[in-house]
């Protein structure tokens, strides 16, 4: 979720209690509280830190008493006693976790994946609900906040939709991937891995990825849905990136493991030259990238290409030599501005790096 959303959130969480301490400084404490989770992104240097940190460890459910327990002490006019209505400082400690939490369930429903099993589990939960921006969730929180201040019926209403718009989307996503494994079994296709997204201004409008196998010939196809979960574009075809070549690839590379983990059916096309290395003899470069981030509304892609550097969000380049072994290997970020350049790639030195990282995928 965006970190305007994130803020809200919380000044809305204190604005809807009945008591709260009466200092100017805790609405901004709330909001700062409800956003912190996103502090891991000062840490992450490179693409390879993106992946492996962001939505990690400070979003981790275990790790929320230790982290609650750090912000609660930045947050001390809210425990002070000279300050009207204060809490005790065990209160703001649990404020501070519920604001991690609510953090979590913002970033669990859209599609990125957020890692709060950690350290027990690296696997990303991701439920699909609603999309990175959502003015829906947005406009409600900043409506609460700058015009409805007083008015608690209406904060407490604001503060049920954080949850009750975000679990009705869950709901439609898993009705529109039951009628899209309904009407592939009709159709007789050989659909497999089917992920039903949250497109701009859902749930007025959805997406849906799917691997389908065709004659040994094995694509992933893109397809815009309507608020019914009806069709409404046709299918955008892409050549899946093959299992095998994803196997090799994570067995010799770090920023391999670490990529094709985090990606959702990824796809593989040719590297463009912009892209090519300067002194580059070596033809058989790859670019694989994740379908799950784009749009299907053609004024939402208008928009998503005037941005600066505007590119696909996340892309893993590589130059492969013999047995598919990647000699070299680049991951771009352009939304963030983060490219590590061309490289050789990190070796997984460790066997067992592969099946931690990885688990039961």
């Amino acid at each position: 979720m965006d970190p305007v959303s994130h803020a809200a959130s919380g000044a809305i969480a204190l604005m809807a209690l009945r008591s709260r301490p009466a200092t100017a400084w805790a609405l901004p404490l709330a909001a700062l509280a409800c956003a912190s989770p996103d502090i891991d992104l000062v840490f992450c240097h490179s693409p390879l830190d993106v992946l492996l940190l962001h939505r990690g460890i400070t979003h981790a459910l275990a790790a929320s008493p230790v982290f609650g327990f750090i912000l609660a002490l930045f947050c001390w006019p809210l425990w002070r006693k000279s300050t009207p209505g204060y809490w005790k400082f065990w209160q703001v400690w649990l404020f501070c976790i519920g604001m991690i939490w609510l953090h979590d369930w913002l970033d669990v429903v859209t599609t990125y994946g957020t890692m709060i099993f950690l350290p027990f589990s690296h696997y990303r939960v991701r439920l699909n609900s609603i999309y990175i921006i959502d003015l829906l969730v947005t406009i409600p929180l900043l409506l609460g906040i700058f015009l409805w201040h007083g008015k608690r019926r209406l904060i407490l209403l604001v503060f049920a939709w954080i949850f009750f718009y975000p679990a009705a989307g869950i709901a439609l996503n898993a009705w529109h991937t039951g009628q899209a494994e309904a009407r592939f079994e009709a159709e007789n296709r050989n659909v497999d891995r089917i992920h039903v997204l949250p497109d701009a201004f859902a749930p007025f409008f959805w997406r849906m990825i799917f691997e389908e196998e065709k004659d040994g010939v094995f694509t992933v196809r893109s397809q815009g849905l309507d608020a019914l979960g009806k069709p409404r574009t046709a299918e955008d075809i892409h050549p899946a990136a093959p299992k095998e070549l994803v196997d090799s690839l994570m067995a010799r590379s770090t920023e391999c493991a670490v990529f094709f983990d985090f990606a959702v059916l990824p796809v593989m096309d040719g590297l463009r030259p912009s892209f090519l290395p300067k002194d580059s003899d070596n033809p058989d470069y790859r670019l694989f990238y994740d379908l799950r981030f784009g749009s299907n509304l053609e004024f939402v892609q208008k928009i998503l290409a005037m941005r600066p550097d505007a590119d696909l969000p996340f892309l893993l380049m590589t130059g492969l030599g013999r047995n598919d072994a990647p000699e070299l290997v680049r991951l771009r970020f352009s939304d963030s501005g983060r490219d590590s350049g061309w490289h050789r790639p990190d070796p997984i030195h460790k066997p067992e790096f592969l099946e931690w990282l990885v688990g039961l995928r």
